[in-house]
Order: structure tokens, then sequence, then C-alpha cells
């Protein structure tokens, strides 16, 4: 019998080991995880000593001594014994913790990170554990299995198309082979290896039956739209790639264009500043067909910290000099700068190095690029005027700026000029022109995907292929199509890259606000040049919003309005009035709603450990309430029903009492009769009051009424039983 016991669980935990895998299986495709080895390892391991009967502390002594083992096998050097790598781990366990607690997770060192994960499967083993073994249910881990590996296969590159197959049989066994251990204990069976044999076989017919028919069965398409692409269009935007997946963050090579990537949302700086803005790193003016490739000039300048910087974003306005303070996780030598940039602050000890063909400022040491982890950068709000971009005409084809950035390769396919044209036909100067090209991007005919993404073949065009193919991509597609249709019809334009504005994080003391910008905020646009502005951003990828602050300074019409024949009456004027002042409410109404937003995200910013201690107290306190409601529930059941004197409230009271008797460690057998359950009950608290208490709720039950009299009695019997119960 023992012998069958231990087979049966063996089969168990065999499937739950395989149901748990599939939860490490994506983490090689879609994160940094290396060496998932050790960790099915010590999956497997660790149900395998919860199945033998070992001692539960020696149990744990083992597992932490494997974890400690596995992880030396990991990150311990080949020059250190074990007793030296110990220490070391001790000490870098001490300063993650306080990491920990000063909230910097993004700094945690992947040894620490890598032991938590140990003690995160450690967890998740026992549990597994007490699901097929004690509760004998495993709905909740088979639903959220599913749920996880569907959201993997959605949102991110891993394909889960034959992990779903394998859950779907791994699942239906393990809730067929369960169903059938509870039926077996409910109904108190013996003979159970004939049963077992009846009930496998249909068990494993059904599962290779609905298995075969869903992968064979012909299926039908999408009835609704694909709602990913516009979520990841609300979400974290993407950086140029060679080809296949990469890792989204900057890259100075962007001479290949396409493929899906891998987001990352690691810190790379984190600037205070009191306008939102994108960072901008650096330009690119010649397109191949495939990618971009900087124009090689000689003009390099070179200035010291503070000094006039000769960029072509500087602001021309009169608005007041601003400053932004950086400070980088992340460090790089290139400098990220704001539209409207006039100088930065840096390390005196060396210069800043500007390169004309591809417009980047970067920072060097010793004639070398260096790397500065803080710097200040004065900048102007920028401000273009619509009045002097919509005179820019295409009279000045023939300047230097217009035959430098409507450069376009001699093999572009000719369906993109005709595009071009046909979007432009209708306007007769470059931001026209401009906003018509951004606009169609928008029109609901574009796709935004970070993960199908084409790669273009040896003979098709990066643009080609998504306008008129793929209509599928990130910003890279986007701004790139944008830039090659503005040069196809004439409009001088560059592609740019560098960062959008990062998260929200809070405010400074002043009037600063906290932009936390991640890897997963690369981002790249467009730039069109106009004689009396300079370059203008201007956004076509889907999901992101321009910074850019467009001044409408046009002339107003002059022509005098036509006089109506019919003047409009007083109500008719005094609606109008009710209607500004309608108006005018909800606009203020909207300005107290941000306002207010502002207040609390800015409080929530200020006061977040206050806010997650009182959490950690909250669930504390929670715990402790859950962990002795035996002894507080029944205070609140005396209450409940002292007043209350009917055959339905004694129901109501008796039920209760079985629950309460339950929570003190009082079981009830499963087919055991109440009487007999009474007679247990009383033999565990030398009384008889259980046994009389049955018999009144047996009479309330069939007759279902009561006399005064009876109740008072059966009451104080509950109610000595209640206050036993409570310990």
């Amino acid at each position: 019998m023992m012998n069958k016991h231990f087979v049966s669980t063996l089969i168990l935990y065999v499937f739950g080991f395989l149901l748990l895998w599939e939860w490490l299986r994506p983490l090689n495709q879609i994160t940094h995880t290396g060496h998932l080895y050790y960790f099915v390892i010590f999956i497997a391991f660790s149900l395998l000593i919860n199945l033998l009967p070992v001692n539960i502390w020696l149990r744990r002594l083992i597992k932490a001594s494997t974890i400690l083992l596995f992880t030396y096998s990991i990150f311990g050097r080949q020059d250190l014994s074990i007793f030296k790598w110990f220490m070391l781990f001790l000490e870098d366990v001490y300063l993650n913790i306080k990491l920990l607690f000063s909230g910097n997770i993004n700094d945690l060192s992947d040894m620490f990170r890598t032991l938590l994960f140990f003690i995160l499967l450690w967890i998740m083993t026992y549990l597994l554990t007490y699901w097929l073994t004690i509760r004998k249910r495993i709905l909740i881990f088979y639903f959220m299995t599913i749920l996880y590996v569907s959201v993997l296969d959605t949102f991110t590159i891993y394909n889960g198309e034959w992990a779903i197959v394998r859950i779907v049989v791994l699942g239906f066994a393990l809730l067929g082979i369960l169903f059938f251990q509870r039926l077996l204990d409910k109904e108190q069976i013996q003979n159970r290896g004939n049963l077992l044999n009846k009930w496998v076989i249909p068990l494993i017919v059904m599962i290779v039956a609905s298995v075969f028919l869903g992968y064979a069965s012909p299926k039908a398409g999408p009835i609704w739209p694909d709602p990913v692409p516009f979520i990841q269009s609300k979400a974290d935007n993407v950086f140029p790639r060679k080809g296949g997946v990469s890792r989204i963050g900057y890259s100075p090579d962007d001479s290949k264009l396409g493929g899906p990537f891998i987001g990352d949302n690691r810190v790379v700086f984190e600037v205070r500043t009191p306008t939102k803005q994108y960072w901008r790193v650096e330009t690119k003016d010649t397109y191949t067909g495939k990618g971009w490739e900087g124009t090689e000039e000689s003009i390099q300048g070179k200035f010291l910290s503070g000094e006039d910087a000769p960029m072509d974003i500087a602001s021309t306005t009169d608005e007041p000099m601003r400053k932004a303070s950086l400070d980088f996780k992340i460090s790089y030598p290139h400098i990220v700068l704001p539209y409207g940039f006039f100088t930065v602050h840096g390390n005196e000890d060396g210069y800043f190095k500007y390169d004309a063909g591809e417009k980047i400022l970067s920072y060097h040491a010793d004639d070398s690029p260096s790397k500065l982890t803080h710097y200040e950068i004065d900048y102007r709000r920028t401000a273009f005027s619509l009045k002097e971009m919509r005179t820019t005409y295409p009279s000045q084809l023939n300047s230097p700026a217009t035959i430098r950035f409507t450069q376009l390769p001699l093999n572009l396919p000719e369906r993109v000029r005709d595009l071009a044209e046909e979007l432009t036909k209708d306007q007769d100067n470059w931001f026209d022109k401009a906003k018509a090209i951004e606009r169609y991007f928008k029109s609901g005919d574009f796709v935004y995907s970070q993960s199908d993404v084409a790669i273009p073949t040896e003979d098709q065009d990066y643009v080609d292929q998504f306008l008129f193919d793929t209509k599928k991509g990130y910003c890279d597609n986007f701004s790139t199509s944008m830039v090659v249709l503005l040069r196809a019809a004439g409009v001088p334009a560059r592609w740019a890259k560098g960062y959008s504005a990062g998260q929200y994080n809070g405010e400074t003391d002043g009037k600063d606000r906290i932009y936390k910008v991640t890897n997963n905020d690369a981002h790249s646009w467009v730039e069109v040049y106009f004689p009396s502005e300079g370059w203008v951003p201007f956004e076509p990828t889907i999901g992101f919003s321009n910074h850019t602050t467009i001044v409408n300074d046009e002339e107003k019409e002059t022509t005098a309005p036509i006089t109506p024949a019919i003047q409009p009456s007083k109500p008719n004027q005094l609606d109008n009035k009710d209607d500004l002042k309608q108006k005018e409410n909800k606009q203020t109404k909207k300005k107290d709603a941000i306002s207010g937003s502002a207040i609390i995200s800015a409080f929530i910013a200020k006061s977040k450990y206050i806010l997650v201690g009182i959490l950690l107290v909250v669930i504390i306190t929670g715990a402790w309430l859950y962990w002795q409601r035996s002894k507080w529930i029944p205070h609140i059941l005396l209450w409940r029903f002292k007043r209350k004197n009917d055959a339905d409230t004694l129901v109501r009271a008796y039920e209760e009492l079985l629950k309460q008797l339950d929570r003190f460690g009082i079981k009830r057998n499963i087919g055991q009769t109440l009487r007999e359950y009474a007679s247990y009950v009383d033999f565990h608290f030398d009384t008889k009051d259980m046994s009389d208490l049955t018999q009144c709720y047996e009479r309330a039950i069939y007759r279902g009424d009561m006399v005064e009299t009876e109740w008072e009695y059966a009451s104080k019997l509950w109610e000595n039983l209640i206050k036993k119960a409570t310990g």
C-alpha cells in the first residue's frame, strides 16, 4: 500500500514539475536570465526532497545548501575557495538588503537577484506540494500558468504554441488524477487498484483525443481587432537594431534597420527640468535604402564647460534661460540635448567636442571619449512661428540645405515618390506638406508593433516594405518613412534619434519636474528644415506626442463679416452667455482636477516610503487577524445571535458553530453524521452540550418553529460551546 501511494504521489510530482518548468522556459528569450538548468534542477530536487520522509528542518538545510552551491557555481571565481566566496556572498547580501530598504531596486547585484529567484522557486515548490498532496486541487495554478504563457506569447517574442499544448496535457492529467483521489477519499473506497485502471485509460484517451482534435481542426481568424498594437503604442518605445531579435537601447549603428526587439526598463538617466521635451543624441543625413549613415565632415568644434556651443538646435527666442540637471545610471560619452540647447556644465578637466557630421556632442578627457555621470544644461524653451513656416515655399529648392537634405537612393521605388506627390499635391508650403505626411501615418492604416516587425530582404527597400507591404513597425519605421516621403516631396528633412521625455517621477522642492528615462524610452523622430526657424521636430509614430511649441501668429482675416438680415434675439444672447459660463465652469473643473491629480502624485512621490510602511503594517495586521480568527470571530458571533430567538437563527448559529469548531481543530470526518460528530465534540470537551444542541438543531430543521424556553436552553448550550472553541 505504501509503495502504491509513493508511486501515485511521485507521478503527481512529475506532472507538477513539468507544469512549473513551463514558467522558466520563456526566460532566456525575454530576459537576461542565464544558466536556466540550475533553476530547473533546483525545482526537481526540491520536489524530490518534499516527497521523501525527511525531517522538515533537515529538508530546509538541504535546500539552502543547494542554493548556496548553485550560486557559487554561477558566480564563484576559480581563484576563490568556497569559504572566501561565502564571506563575499554575505557582504553582497548585506549591501543589497540596504539597497532594498533605500528603494534602489535597479542597483541590486546579479548574484542577489539570483538568490531571490531561488527563494521564489523554493516557495513555489512548497505551494505546489501543498496543492498536490494536501488540497488535492491544482486549478488555480493551472489557470495562472495558461494566463502567464498567453500573456508572454501575446506581448513578447516568445512563441507559446507548443507550450499551450504541453500545459493542456499536463493540466488535464493533474485535474483528472486529483479528482479521482478526492473521490476515493470522500467515498472511502478501499479497492482502488481496479478503479484506477478503469479511470486512467478513459482519461488518457480523452486527453489525447482533445489535444489532437484541437490542434488538427481548422481555426477561424480573429473576430476583434488586435488590441496589442494600441497598447504597445501607449507604452515604451524602441530603438534601431541590425536584424533578428535585438535589445532596446541606444546604438550608434543604424545602417540596417528592422526586426523585433526585447524591451529593457533599466534607467539610463534621471533628469530634473521644468519642461517636458525630447532628448536628442544625434542626427543622420544619408538614407541608404536599408538604414541611415552620417555625413562625414571635417568640421569639428571644441568648447569648455559653460562656453557657448555651436549647435544647430539653439533657440533664437527671448525666453528665460532654464536649467536641466541630469544624473546617469548608464553613462555614455555622448551628451543628450534638449531643443533650445545653449551650453553644458560638466567636468572642468575635459572638454566637449562637436561633430558637425552627425550633430553629436561628446565629452573628452585626455583626447579620448569619456563618460560623465552628471552634468547640467542651459537651454531656452523653443517656440516656432507658424506664419514663418508657412511662408517657406518650394521656390527655395536650390538652397544648399534643400539639396543636401533631400538626398534619396537612386534605386528608391517609384511608388514611394508617387505616394509623396499624392499626399502633398494640395499643399503649397513645406509646413503643410509635412503635416499632411505626418497625418497619413495616423490615419488608421498603420499598426504600431514591437515584435512582429519584418526585416527587408537584399533587394527590398526598408521604407517601401513598410509603406506598402507590412504597414507594421515601431518608431524607426515611422520616422524613416516620413523623412523619405518629405525628401521625395522636395522638403528638406533629416532623421533624429535619442530619447523621449521619460516617465514622470514627482517634483523637486522648487518648480522642476523629475523624469526617469529608461532604455525603453529610446526613440527616433523627424526634423524638417525651415530657413527662418531652423530644424523643427515632427512626430509620425503612433502613440507618441510632439513636445514642440508652435505659435499661431498668422494674421487674422480682415474682411468684415456679413451682417445677417435678422438680428439674434436677447434670449439667444442670454443662451450664448450661459453656454460660455458652462464652458468656463467645465474648464475650471478640469483645471482643478488636473491640479488635484498633480498634488496627489507629488504627495505619493514624497511619501512613498511612509505609504509602503503603512501598507506593510496593514498587510501584517490583516495576516495576524486571519491567523487569530478563531479567537475573535466567536465574539462577533455571540454579539450577532444574542438577541434573536427564532428557528432560522438557531440553524445559522449551529452552522457557524461547526465552522468555528473546524477552525479550532476539531475536524468533522467525511461521511460522519452530525450525531456522531456531536459525540466526538462532547468527548473532546467532556460535556453533553453538543449532543443536546444537535437535537435542538434537528427539531428546528424538521419542525420549523421553536418555543422561547427551548431557545433559551439552546442558546446557552451554543454560547458555552462557542466559548470553549475560542480557547
